[in-house]
């Protein structure tokens, strides 16, 4: 063969194409050893590529190929060569002369030539492939990402199947707390390990892909979602954890939505599977949801809430309310709650309508301190105008137990207010203690010391309740509203339940108040029972500021009826 002679030229230039893939590039080759075919004397072209699994997805029908074949026969010695890809494949090549030919050295180095040519072409197309599928795989696990997910869709799409198909969000359920207790190391074992079962899992045109974080997203065909979801409602999951190996039972909730439910449109049927996931996970304990139209509304309100929710702050939108606590022997107040309302354009919005979406957000902790200094800059407006404050009960989420620096940012309000710490009262929900125990202990502690009263809201309805009151030095404990609904009727069993708890709690030095009492009977057993304060409909709703300054300046007593 002369160097660069016609026949090379064309074989040569039909193999460079810029960006080219490697199944591209095998297809291309058989037409390109043509062009050299007759004067190389070549009778038969075989490639053998194996493949390490480092990244290679091509099926082992396509390792072996046949590149050429002259219809006059070969020989059946070959020249052979075997050379290394990037990705650590070997491409072996096996090269046959025509019948009756035998190669020199001169005609051995030129297919040498022509080998190296297309395992360079071969090192080229793979690195290509390489970087496509980094950019379109998780470097975490390996699974597809977006960016793929969204284009194996759209192929579908183009074949016109993707309708029959159903998109599954999942989250994995208590993963923060892996992540936190077992840390991050162990954190990324169990995602790595998860996505090698998920793998397992999904068939021919059908893709799992990760979202980032510990989000993973399905396609999956119609018939095969309940599969599915019964496969994710419990994934073992072996990770070494120091010198143990431990076993992790995984479980997700899911957000579903076919695409024949959505518009079409893979991004919108993603979204919406999104929405129906952030949906469940707000308001049911269930682990699966089907999208629909009143999910998405709820979702956007709550997005609203969240967008708007620093410029309703800054315009003071939310208001603060008091609801009276009364002294069964007096009739009178004997301290308050306050809870928050948001007037937004001339409406009320209840709390039930954004504190939860604030909650999971995490904006609460602002909108808690907020409301203290509200409850501050009040109990100053009442002292200057010469009326006694009756404690003030100010709620606070249990995400404020991951601030280290709660107790100095809560006394900051107070000392630039110049309140007397003796009005105030924190009120924390038990549920807080089965997250951060020991923080909220050193917080009760600390603000013991600075003579500031602690309170637990709830109490009956966390799992940890006897610990509470063993452990936590709080001064008020709150019975929670399901404790009192049905003391009044014949044979509950509630009322002997809350005589041991009142019993406990007074026995120990604290103080008690009943919430939620809304008849007369209900304040006769509570009475009975020695729990002298209420707080409920009964006496009062939550009231404005001005209605509740009117009731305390004038030493208001209720005229209610309980005897």
């Amino acid at each position: 063969m002369i160097l660069c002679s016609e026949g090379y030229r064309k074989f040569y230039n039909t193999l460079l194409v810029e960006s080219i893939s490697c199944e591209d590039l095998y297809n291309l080759i058989p037409s390109a050893v043509e062009h050299i075919a007759g004067e190389l004397n070549i009778g038969k072209f075989e490639m053998r590529v194996e493949f390490s699994g480092n990244g290679s997805d091509r099926d082992k029908e396509n390792a072996f190929s046949v590149l050429y074949e002259n219809p006059d026969g070969f020989e059946l010695y070959a020249h052979t060569r075997s050379l290394r890809t990037p990705n650590k494949d070997r491409a072996n090549f096996a090269l046959f002369p025509v019948k009756g030919v035998t190669w020199n050295d001169d005609e051995k180095a030129a297919i040498d030539l022509v080998i190296r040519n297309i395992h360079s072409f071969l090192q080229k197309a793979s690195l290509n492939d390489l970087l496509n599928m980094r950019q379109m795989t998780d470097y975490l696990t390996s699974l597809p990402n977006t960016v793929y997910f969204t284009k194996f869709c759209n192929d579908l799409n183009i074949r016109g199947v993707l309708k029959g198909y159903t998109v599954i969000f999942s989250n994995l359920k208590s993963f923060n707390y892996i992540n936190q207790q077992l840390g991050s190391r162990v954190g990324d074992m169990v995602l790595k390990e998860y996505s090698h079962k998920l793998r397992a899992f999904y068939g021919n045109d059908e893709l799992i892909a990760r979202f980032g974080g510990d989000n993973f997203v399905a396609l999956l065909k119609n018939e095969n979602v309940e599969k599915y979801l019964d496969y994710i409602s419990l994934v073992n999951i072996s990770v070494a954890s120091g010198n143990q190996t431990r076993t992790l039972g995984i479980s997700a909730r899911s957000g579903i939505c076919p695409v024949a439910a959505s518009t079409g449109n893979i991004t919108d049927t993603i979204g919406f599977a999104n929405s129906t996931l952030e949906y469940l996970k707000r308001n049911s304990d269930s682990d699966h949801m089907y999208f629909n139209e009143s999910i998405l509304k709820k979702v956007q309100k709550d997005r609203d809430i969240i967008s708007y929710f620093r410029t309703a702050l800054a315009r003071k939108e939310f208001l603060v309310y008091y609801q009276p606590k009364v002294c069964m022997n007096t009739k009178r107040i004997s301290g308050c709650e306050a809870l928050v309302r948001w007037e937004h354009e001339g409406s009320i919005i209840s709390p039930g309508d954004f504190v939860p979406v604030l909650e999971n957000e995490g904006l609460i902790c602002d909108l808690d301190f907020y409301v203290l200094e509200r409850v501050c800059e009040n109990i100053k407006c009442w002292v200057d105008d010469g009326i006694i404050p009756a404690k003030v009960s100010v709620n606070f989420s249990k995400l404020h137990l991951r601030n280290g620096n709660l107790v100095e940012d809560i006394m900051q309000v107070i000392t630039k207010y110049k309140v007397n710490p003796s009005h105030l009262e924190i009120e924390l929900t038990e549920s807080a203690s089965s997250d951060a125990y020991k923080a909220l202990e050193k917080f009760v502690d600390d603000m013991r010391a600075r003579r500031i009263c602690t309170s637990i809201d709830d109490f009956g309805t966390g799992y940890s309740s006897l610990s509470l009151l063993k452990d936590l030095h709080v001064n008020v404990i709150k019975i929670d509203k399901s404790f009192i609904d049905d003391i009044t009727v014949p044979g509950s069993r509630d009322r002997i339940i809350l005589a041991s708890i009142l019993t406990m709690i007074t026995g120990l030095g604290m103080d008690v108040i009943a919430e939620g009492c809304e008849t007369p009977e209900q304040a006769a057993i509570l009475r009975e029972l020695n729990c002298n304060n209420i707080q409920g409909y009964l006496f009062d709703k939550p009231l404005s500021y001005e209605e509740y300054t009117r009731k305390l300046a004038e030493g208001h007593v209720y005229d209610v009826n309980i005897e």
